[in-house]
């Protein structure tokens, strides 16, 4: 029998117009953060700061350009739809208001009452645009990276000391715990999406603020490896702590995406505070899940 063939490479598939997009759309945000902290900064004269604004302005059509371009990319694979809309929703009005700002800021004198009102709008988007842009690039570490064995005791310890950039205002700290588990087998895994799935699902337990710190614990049977993140309070742990993503309204479709591609089983019971993530053991009985 002919062996199957691997999938195709991120190389291979999102060069060209792909890379072009994704890397418009970074130093677009890139940008969108310096002016951030220009406009946070009383050192920054208003002359200065109107030199910088005509050129984000630009930006602000390519942007949205790329954020199409990107998410289109995602079309072939079965089940990503309600995501990519989502995410569509969530881009496009922010990137106007966005725009909206910076037209009015470029068209009247930046006083002290104006260049607050552009900073609010300008951290704000930053926060939220940049949040919007990792979810996108977790569709597509899932799609196009490639599993590997892994230990899911070290693949959670990566998840916290590998969090995103703090950069973006906004950012807080999400504290967890690491609790013992039961086997060190081995499972096949996308690390980098695995490790976003870990972290987000800590921040959906995490909740509201003064509650206790969520439980991360892996246990494992003969069908699957489970990674649960819970408010059950367990003797001992490791603490932890990440940089949060914060949570939008695309996160969860986002996560329910991702999850599916990766042929883990998602578990996420808000009342209860608890998430979890199956993933199959190599040779073992798990259901696979179809991936389209």
């Amino acid at each position: 029998m002919e062996s199957e063939k691997p999938p195709p490479s991120r190389v291979e598939v999102l060069g060209g117009p792909i890379a072009s997009a994704r890397g418009t759309l970074r130093e677009t945000l890139g940008a969108l953060r310096n002016l951030a902290q220009l406009l946070h900064s009383l050192r920054v004269a208003p002359k200065s700061l109107s030199l910088i604004l005509p050129d984000l302005l630009d930006a602000c059509a390519p942007m949205r350009t790329s954020v199409h371009t990107l998410l289109r990319s995602f079309e072939s694979r079965r089940g990503v739809d309600p995501a990519c809309r989502a995410l569509e929703s969530f881009f496009v009005p922010r990137i106007a208001a966005l725009e909206s700002g910076l037209r009015e800021a470029v068209t009247r004198p930046l006083n002290a009452k104006s260049r607050l009102a552009l900073e609010d709008i300008v951290a704000s988007s930053s926060y939220e645009l940049d949040a919007a842009r990792e979810l996108m690039q977790l569709l597509e570490d899932t799609i196009y990276e490639r599993s590997m064995r892994l230990d899911p005791r070290e693949l959670v310890r990566e998840a916290f000391t590998a969090p995103p950039s703090a950069r973006a205002e906004g950012r807080s700290i999400v504290s967890a715990m690491l609790g013992t588990h039961d086997s060190g087998q081995e499972i096949e895994i996308n690390p980098r999406s695995a490790m976003v799935l870990i972290a987000l699902g800590v921040e959906l337990v995490a909740g509201r603020p003064g509650r206790d710190a969520p439980h991360v614990v892996i246990t494992s049977d003969d069908r699957c490896c489970r990674i649960r993140v819970t408010r059950k309070a367990f003797a001992t742990g490791e603490p932890l702590a990440l940089v949060g993503r914060g949570l939008f309204e695309p996160t969860l479709p986002c996560v329910r995406a991702a999850a599916a591609i990766a042929g883990a089983e998602l578990e996420w019971y808000p009342a209860a505070e608890e998430f979890s993530l199956c993933y199959p053991l190599p040779g073992g009985a798990a259901r696979q899940h179809e991936t389209g």
